[in-house]
């Protein structure tokens, strides 16, 4: 495979990676106004957002690569 087709490749799968961070933050801080609101207990919040802030951390490896 030559260099070019292998950028080629890399750039097209990190362009879906590119929404991905905006929309995780934007998770992120739903689920805080969420428990803000009493919307959301205080156990579920506990969970959601160390999970969105490692997706958030494995999309920027990645992204990194």
């Amino acid at each position: 495979m030559s260099q070019s087709s292998k950028t080629s490749m890399r750039n097209n799968s990190s362009s879906g990676f590119r929404h991905l961070i905006p929309i995780l933050l934007i998770l992120l801080a739903l689920t805080f106004l969420l428990k803000a609101t009493d919307t959301l207990s205080a156990p579920v919040v506990a969970v959601v957002w160390p999970i969105l802030l490692g997706l958030i951390g494995l999309v920027k490896l990645e992204e990194a690569r």
